[in-house]
């Protein structure tokens, strides 16, 4: 079984609403076998053939990204920070989180969210003035983006050395 094949059974499954336990019966009531993993190329094109007449349609075509899931999806837009770049970035962010030895409070008392500490560390590196939201990344450019990435590459390297120090002494 190729693994489109394999995508296109629990893909057509999950759209019809279908358990684990009931995509497991279809498959042991048409071929005798629990598992797609035992299916021979015969059977996985049963499977696939009982699943497209359920969902009323020929073989599958290929969601662009944009319908998949519309609110993840954000076209790139040329000289600003690409996806990857702000995918890195949250993950340095995330990371900064874990390191915090006691959590970052505003002066309420209510602990600053990762979309604020990003406004900040946009604002510090970039100069830039932006809300933590669905499109904090909005101004920040391509080389902006790269200078913010290398600063916060830096504080999570920072963090984790200061982490290992204070390891080390506790364990003296």
């Amino acid at each position: 079984m190729t693994t489109a094949q394999r995508k296109e059974i629990f893909g057509r499954c999950k759209s019809l609403g279908m358990s684990d336990d009931d995509r497991r019966a279809l498959i042991c009531g048409l071929t005798g076998k629990e598992s797609t993993k035992e299916l021979t190329d015969k059977e996985t094109e049963s499977v696939i053939g009982e699943l497209r007449k359920r969902c009323g349609s020929v073989p599958s075509v290929p969601i662009p990204p944009e319908k998949r899931n519309p609110k993840a999806y954000k076209p790139a837009v040329p000289g600003m920070m690409t996806t990857e770049q702000q995918s890195l970035a949250w993950r340095y962010i995330y990371r900064l989180r874990e390191l915090d030895e006691k959590p970052r409070l505003h002066d309420d008392g209510t602990p600053v969210t990762p979309g604020e500490r990003m406004a900040g560390a946009i604002y510090k590196v970039c100069g830039i003035t932006t809300k933590s939201g669905e499109n904090i990344f909005k101004w920040v450019s391509f080389k902006d983006g790269e200078k913010l990435i290398e600063k916060l590459k830096q504080y999570v390297n920072t963090a984790e050395k200061k982490a290992k120090r204070s390891e080390s002494s506790e364990n003296r």
